[in-house]
């Protein structure tokens, strides 16, 4: 009977240790919460892209769309505060600094929003250090299972031909689930050219910005989009594209600081339900290319 009671409790602390190794815990791992109020916690999240740091809601949840909730609100693990989150408001003339939501900008529907970050430097010289991406953050979302890489983006070569510049980019999906992404191949330049600027350039000893010269087609009517302008690119795969891009002058002999942003359709896309498609999730969001180059 002693061998028996001693084989069950063996048993149980295997049992419990194997449902701490599979990264079991409570939605309050993760909260967001506004003045004692938790408006927001794990039990409301459906996935969190690191890549465009949009979080993804559940169908039900407790902001229910008003995403003014978020006004102040202070994001915690395990009760720690890691930052406080702003919402700024667009009529607004300061700019943003930190953590934030801006408003009508960063909010999709009401089943997801987007938290931006503007780092500018005080007087003294130095700069904010981005919290969003806190190791204690990213835990409690993979015990979850609410962490996503997203999308990443590089620059494979960037050449000058007179005032033309190719560039060579390549797409990286980072999570095994597959992605819809606009395809600049199925848009055309001028249509794919409405969701960004593409490439562009400053020059720090003109201290001016110079952007391509490239037309822009908007859709009919202009939050019209179309799956037939996506392509899949599945779990773990990359894929590359090639532009060329015409600009006024492009300087030799000194550094410039080039940046392309690869786009999505956020702000086209107005229910949560459009995201999932047959070979796979809608991505929404951006990710920005930046490099330094000397011609």
């Amino acid at each position: 009977m002693k061998n028996r009671y001693w084989t069950v409790i063996l048993f149980s602390a295997l049992l419990s240790s194997c449902i701490i190794d599979g990264g079991e815990g409570t939605p309050v791992d993760l909260t967001m919460v506004n003045q004692g109020n938790v408006v927001l916690d794990l039990s409301d999240i459906d996935y969190y892209d690191f890549s465009s740091h949009i979080v993804y809601l559940k169908g039900s949840n407790r902001l229910e769309g008003d995403f003014d909730q978020l006004r102040g609100a202070k994001i915690l693990v395990n009760g720690t505060e890691i930052y406080p989150l702003n919402i700024h408001d667009l009529y607004l003339s300061t700019m943003p600094v930190g953590p934030h939501i801006q408003s009508l900008i960063d909010v999709f529907g009401d089943f997801a929003f987007r938290i931006s970050f503007s780092d500018y430097p005080d007087g003294s010289g130095s700069s904010i250090k981005d919290p969003r991406s806190d190791a204690r953050i990213v835990s409690a979302l993979k015990k979850h299972n609410k962490y996503r890489a997203g999308l990443s983006i590089e620059a494979e070569s960037i050449l000058r031909q007179g005032n033309q510049i190719k560039l060579k980019i390549k797409i990286r999906n980072l999570d095994s689930q597959n992605y819809y992404f606009l395809d600049p191949h199925k848009m055309g330049e001028g249509l794919f050219h409405y969701f960004t600027n593409g490439l562009g350039f400053f020059d720090p000893q003109q201290m001016g910005y110079q952007q391509n010269k490239i037309e822009h087609e908007p859709p009919e009517p202009h939050l019209y989009w179309s799956l037939d302008w996506m392509s899949v690119i599945k779990g773990k795969e990359s894929k590359t594209f090639e532009f060329t891009y015409p600009f006024e002058n492009v300087p030799t002999g000194r550094d410039l600081k080039f940046s392309f942003v690869f786009p999505s359709p956020e702000r086209s896309i107005q229910l949560g339900s459009d995201l999932d498609q047959q070979g796979g999730r809608i991505w929404l969001g951006s990710v920005i290319m930046e490099l330094t180059k000397r011609f």
